[in-house]
């Protein structure tokens, strides 16, 4: 006897995040090379999650450039390590993925040192040793972790994330020794007490904003909108 057919499963309706790709930090060791690790804290991506995107990991691959920019939709260069100007194998990835996504029109947001590699690439300099005292009293490393405010910021209102807070200071943690100097080609979005760069903006009509604070521990209200706005960005170029 034939058996009747298996009733058919409706079809899953599935929604199609963004991916973004997240650069993370290393820990390199020369003497048992195949033991060298990639290092990303969770809160990058369970940030980017909260957001709305499907994050993933990006290992350093400066041969397959390319194909990156292609398969994902959105890109952020994570933070690193106060004080460490050059990683041998990230820096060099960093600043030409940089180059290729923002080329590409896929959005870039940096964070940290992400901000500061965004500067790099645009044109900008490392200033060195902020703390202690630094350029001002502002103390930009105030703590082992960046799980509170540290100091205010003011934001320029005509920027992308001084509208997106509609408001002109706002509090932010900050986890630094170094800071990009204020000349490149992007425009200045935000400044500490002492002057120091906290944001800065890409020119042109594409995604391609940095923070010098750490958005991914969703301290404030801006925190969770600079996210969102990045990962509606992603989306939009998906």
């Amino acid at each position: 006897m034939q058996k009747p057919p298996l009733p058919k499963r409706p079809a899953l309706s599935v929604s199609v995040s963004p991916v973004i790709a997240i650069t993370p930090d290393c820990s390199f060791d020369e003497d048992a090379p195949t033991e060298s690790t990639y290092v990303l804290r969770m809160n990058y991506a369970s940030a980017l999650a909260e957001a709305g995107a499907l994050p993933v990991m990006l290992p350093y691959l400066p041969d397959r450039l390319d194909e990156v920019v292609t398969r994902f939709d959105g890109f952020l260069i994570s933070g690193s390590t106060p004080g460490i100007s050059e990683m041998p194998g990230r820096t060099g990835f960093e600043l030409a993925l940089i180059d290729a996504a923002s080329a590409a029109g896929k959005p870039v947001l940096g964070i940290c040192n992400g901000m500061q590699m965004i500067g790099l690439a645009l044109g900008s300099r490392l200033i060195d040793r902020l703390v202690p005292s630094g350029l001002g009293d502002t103390d930009h490393l105030p703590q082992a972790t960046p799980v509170a405010v540290a100091h205010s910021v003011e934001l320029r209102p005509d920027s992308r994330i001084g509208q997106l807070s509609q408001a002109t200071s706002i509090q932010v943690n900050s986890l630094h020794r170094q800071a990009v100097e204020p000349k490149g080609r992007f425009r200045v979005a935000a400044t500490a007490p002492d002057g120091v760069v906290e944001a800065i903006e890409g020119y042109g009509p594409g995604y391609v904003l940095g923070t010098q604070w750490h958005p991914e521990y969703r301290l404030s209200e801006l925190d969770r909108s600079l996210l969102a706005d990045f990962v509606a960005a992603a989306r939009r170029d998906a």
